[in-house]
């Protein structure tokens, strides 16, 4: 009977069964944090495509060159702490210039962009967001700061935003 075989055999099991413990810890610790919710609503579909946005919002647009991947609008009291989003505002001709150039995915259904309503993690409602990308983060942060993270992973559907040389 080979003993340091035995051996090796119960250090796997511990380490397995630690290892998940961790995963599992890890993996709760990440559902604490403080993040908010989107909820896909037709409504504010046909308010962005018919430029009737609410105006109370402050509005941001992520574009790279010419190509404009999302808007999104934030009640004033929030700061959003970015380098990639940019004011836009929606009383401007710049707006339904970006709401038309909005991109969208070939790969997904459906293809056009909708419009969704950003809720905060106890359910009141502090914006609206609209693009083709379909997986999106909203972590709030304290101070009223808000971060926004958008999955542009080509492999699950968001754009190929390389820049070409």
């Amino acid at each position: 009977m080979n003993i340091k075989y035995l051996h090796c055999g119960k250090t796997t099991v511990k380490t397995l069964t630690l290892s998940s413990g961790l995963l599992i810890l890890l993996f709760l610790a990440g559902c604490s944090q403080n993040f908010g919710r989107i909820h896909w609503d037709e409504n504010v579909t046909q308010a962005f495509q018919n430029n009737q946005v609410d105006p109370s919002y402050n509005f941001y647009q992520y574009t790279i060159g010419m190509r404009v991947f999302a808007i999104v609008g934030l009640d004033p009291e929030l700061e959003l702490r970015s380098n990639i989003w940019r004011p836009l505002s929606s009383d401007t001709e710049d707006f339904s210039l970006a709401t038309s150039r909005i991109w969208y995915s070939d790969t997904q259904l459906p293809k056009d962009p909708r419009g969704a309503i950003i809720r905060k993690p106890d359910g009141e409602d502090i914006g609206v967001y609209f693009s083709s990308i379909r997986f999106v983060s909203v972590k709030f942060q304290p101070n009223n700061r808000v971060m926004l993270m958008l999955d542009t992973n080509p492999i699950t559907g968001g754009p190929d935003n390389r820049r070409i040389p």
